[in-house]
Order: C-alpha cells, then structure tokens, then sequence
C-alpha cells in the first residue's frame, strides 16, 4: 500500500523503520515542526524527520497539519492510508477521512485502557506487570477508536522507560506492517473499544518529575523508572537539584529515619534511602551539573557522611 507516515519523537522511527523494510510504498513523511534550541538557536528537527531524510523519504513539517491547502498537498500525493505514531498534534475529520483507508495508529498502550499523550510512562508509574500495542482506527475522540489489532508484553519489576520504548517501539514497527497486509488484502478486523473500561493519562509536566519522600517506597521506585533515563526523576540533595536515574526498593519494616535519609552504603547494593514501606536503593544518580554516575562512586566521594537527607523541595542553609 502506498502510505503517509507521521510521527515525532525517537519512539515513531521503529515503525518508520519497519514500514521502510517492508514492500509497502511511504510516498512522504509529516512530522513537527523544528525546535528552535540553544544559545545559538539552532533549529534541532525531530527523530523521526531526521531519520526518514537520512532514508531519503520527502519530509514536510506543517505549522498546521489540518491546514486545508496542506490537506490538497497530502490528497495529491496518491497515498491510500495515513499511519500515525506519537505525532503529538490533533487531526481533524478532513484529515481523518482524507485518504480511502483512512488512519491507521500506533498506540502505546492496550486500549481502552491508558488513552492519552504517556501510556508508556503511566504504566510503569502503575507498577503494571504488562502492557502492549494497539494498531487502531483513529476517529476524533482521543484514542476512542476501532481495534484493528493488539498484542501483549510483560514488564520486568525494575525495567525502565527507555527500555519498554525500545521493546514497545520494536513491537509497533513489526505490528503496522501486519496490520497494513490485512488492509491491503481487505481482511483486516475492526473491533470496538469498550468505552466504559476507559482510562487515561496527560502529558507529563516538571510536577510530574519531582519526587515526593511522603509517597509509599514502590511507589516512589515505579515513579523513577517511568522516567528513566530522561527527562529523569528529581529531588533535591545540599539544596541543588539532583536525578535519580536507577532504584531498587526493597520492601521490609520501616525506620526510624524520615523518608528520603541516607541510611547506609553496600558495595553491591547502592546508596540505601529510608523510605515509607522500606528502603529505596540508589543505583544511578546524575547530581546537578554531572554525568550519570554510580551511585556508590557519588557517595564515596562525598567529604561528610552523615545526617545526609534528600528533600522533596529546595530549603534554606539554616535549615539543613
């Protein structure tokens, strides 16, 4: 089938990938527009344009996706179906009906359970032994539409997000192509969600980052790998924003210590914080202004060892 791929972020070049492997015809590529960043203001394309440039796929970055001059653009190219992974922009019906097949996307998640911007996220924040894809018909509610195919994946109790995107990414890829044969063959299912089993999830904010000492430990261990390696879960240590990239939590009764203390040091195990519910181990730390490091190479490095203290917040020298 010939098709139109839009996507974003490094998540959506799986699937670029996969399609650009298979006899299925990409006639162009729509993703966002450039970023303008740095001091320099160096225009920084996204993951997905980049690669389908390097591919040599022609690739367009609309100010608006829904524009109806770039609509007839779109239409003239020949294309029979749009497929769309994490494009992060709202398609409108006359983009939704533009093409014969319509829109065919690629959802992190097995809907209609987490519909949203951070499935992928949400769900090892949820501490869910599993999760999955979902090749669905979009329409115009969020995530709301026909199943056409979904398969299953389990999630290990310490995996992170940057490893479930590459698994789920991989699975993606490998499921759009499936998924366009069925079309093309016209034997392609579509399944209604049931709506009343819906969940969702936001668009991740700086709020969503900071870790809360109050929380239970698993909850605060989940939080942190739901993050994993970037944009990374922070707190503060000596009053300066610090990452904790990699956690271990360890469920046993608690201590005496308020959450967040610095309990003791294991060669093996990390750096042990106190914890509601038992004890986290810190693996992987990035302080401010450093790379990530060992956990247990940040602390013996430290000149003082003790009344040591993560804080949900920055506070006053008097007050450390």
């Amino acid at each position: 089938m010939k098709l139109i791929y839009m996507g974003s972020p490094d998540f959506s070049v799986y699937g670029l990938e996969s399609l650009d492997r298979s006899h299925h015809q990409i006639v162009a590529v729509v993703s966002r527009v450039d970023k303008i960043k740095g001091r320099k203001k160096t225009p920084q394309p996204t993951a997905v344009k980049e690669r389908a440039l390097a591919l040599g796929y022609p690739v367009y970055t609309p100010e608006n996706v829904n524009d109806p001059v770039f609509l007839e653009e779109l239409k003239a190219l020949g294309a029979d179906v749009i497929v769309v992974s994490a494009f992060g922009r709202l398609l409108k019906k006359e983009l939704l009906n533009l093409l014969p097949y319509g829109v065919l996307n690629i959802h992190g998640s097995l809907l209609p359970a987490y519909r949203g911007a951070s499935p992928m996220n949400a769900v090892l924040r949820d501490g869910r032994d599993k999760t999955g894809i979902t090749i669905m018909y979009m329409d115009e509610g969020m995530d709301e539409g026909d199943i056409l195919e979904m398969r299953s994946i389990p999630i290990a109790p310490d995996e992170n997000f940057a490893s479930l995107k590459e698994r789920m990414g991989k699975l993606g890829g490998e499921m759009i192509v499936s998924a366009l044969d069925l079309l093309e063959a016209g034997a392609a299912p579509r399944t209604a969600q049931d709506h009343e089993k819906a969940t969702y999830c936001q668009l991740l904010t700086r709020e969503d980052e900071r870790i809360n000492w109050e929380k239970d430990g698993e909850a605060i261990h989940n939080m942190i790998r739901s993050i994993s390696p970037s944009p990374g879960a922070y707190t503060y240590f000596r009053n300066a924003p610090f990452k904790l990239i990699r956690t271990s939590f360890e469920k046993k009764d608690g201590t005496a210590e308020p959450p967040g203390t610095i309990l003791s040091f294991d060669k093996k195990k990390g750096v042990a914080a106190a914890v509601n519910g038992g004890i986290l181990w810190l693996k992987t730390v990035k302080p401010q202004g450093k790379k990530e490091m060992n956990a247990a190479d940040w602390f013996r490095g430290l000149r003082e060892t003790e009344n040591l203290r993560f804080t949900g917040e920055s506070i006053n020298n008097d007050e450390r």
